[in-house]
């Protein structure tokens, strides 16, 4: 795989031209801020799930402040080279530790004027393919309105099967169990589900028949996906208890979560507890993690702190209805750049090398 530094001048000029793009078709729900970082979201008066997170919005901003404590410490005298980003996940070799956070729907009591909007297909489509092309991946959403999550998962077959669809715990495990074969049918590397689904104000507004899920409903969700060849990532953990359980039954990994700030309140950030989880579950086992990631740099620190990759959900959104799959590839090549260059300043020539003694967190 060749591996070069990206113009970061050129890439930074042709994303802010997608944001502009995005800033002018998504206005209503969503202010494409300079700084995605949950302050200028909450209360429009629709609904709390628009771009900002539950409640106050205070999870959303506290995943976004939890990141901007970790400051990152530099070893410049070195010889020059050129970072390698892979990893092996899923059976796999990928260029980035990076991928698309799983988000289902954009939901808003305005109408934008997009092709994207409400067109999941297309959105997916662009999403799967951009990430694709940019070196990352695409977690996907899933919804109970029919043929949602068949079109959300469709054009995965198209990129090599490099993308994960998310399926939500719902409460008839046949459900489960379908959404599983679909996933296999179309090539997906890999599965998520994820748990801390009941968590979400509409699951419950629409009646969405989703629940929590006891040890020996989970083993059987593994289990089916392990017989149909996938590899699944437990979604939602914010704890190094549940870790523990999700290895102990099997699971690939785990994606520690807390949905944006969309579940709880005030909800631990997943930054938070990524050294406890990676403590609780050993050196080997797999630890994803999403939360307020905006730059290569939050994905140095988050590895640096013990996890495999990390997850971006809203920049990813609005990359896509301001540029399609070239704009999903844009802010994926962005991302690249930006871990490359924290590589080189603090001499870690690929993931392993970036170890904790490369940052420092700091309480106020």
């Amino acid at each position: 795989m060749e591996r070069k530094i990206e113009n970061f001048k050129a890439l930074t000029a042709e994303y802010a031209e997608i944001l502009d793009n995005a800033r002018a078709i998504m206005n209503k729900t969503c202010r494409v801020c300079r700084v995605c970082n949950g302050m200028n979201c909450p209360g429009k008066g629709t609904t709390t799930l628009e771009f900002g997170g539950k409640g106050c919005n205070a999870a959303f901003q506290n995943n976004y402040r939890a990141l901007s404590r970790i400051r990152i410490s530099t070893t410049v005298i070195h010889e020059d080279f050129v970072p390698d980003t892979s990893i092996e996940l899923f059976g796999r070799t990928l260029q980035l530790p990076v991928f698309a956070s799983p988000i289902a729907a954009i939901l808003t009591a305005y109408q934008l004027d997009s092709p994207y909007f409400n067109n999941n297909e297309k959105y997916a489509a662009a999403l799967i393919k951009g990430c694709y092309d940019g070196g990352g991946m695409a977690w996907l959403g899933d919804m109970i309105v029919p043929g949602y999550y068949e079109g959300q998962v469709a054009t995965i077959k198209d990129v090599e099967g490099v993308g994960v669809p998310t399926i939500k715990p719902w409460e008839v495990l046949d459900e489960v169990f379908r959404r599983i074969r679909i996933a296999k049918e179309v090539g997906a590397m890999a599965i998520a589900t994820d748990l801390d689904s009941p968590g979400l104000g509409y699951q419950s507004a629409n009646q969405v028949t989703v629940k929590y899920r006891s040890m020996e409903e989970l083993k059987e969700v593994i289990d089916e996906a392990t017989a149909n060849g996938l590899p699944i990532v437990v979604k939602g953990i914010l704890s190094p208890k549940d870790a523990e359980k999700c290895r102990d039954l099997g699971a690939y990994g785990v994606l520690i979560s807390n949905h944006g700030g969309n579940t709880i309140e005030h909800s631990v950030s997943p930054a938070e507890v990524v050294e406890d989880v990676r403590k609780a579950v050993g050196p080997d086992y797999k630890v994803f993690v999403d939360g307020a990631v905006r730059s290569g740099e939050d994905v140095f620190k988050l590895i640096a702190l013990g996890a495999d990759g990390a997850g971006i959900g809203r920049p990813y959104v609005v990359s896509v209805y301001g540029g399609g799959a070239h704009g999903a590839e844009i802010y994926t090549r962005k991302i690249l750049w930006e871990l490359q260059n924290i590589m080189r300043q603090t001499d870690s020539h690929n993931l392993k090398e970036i170890t904790r003694d490369k940052i420092q967190i700091y309480s106020y």
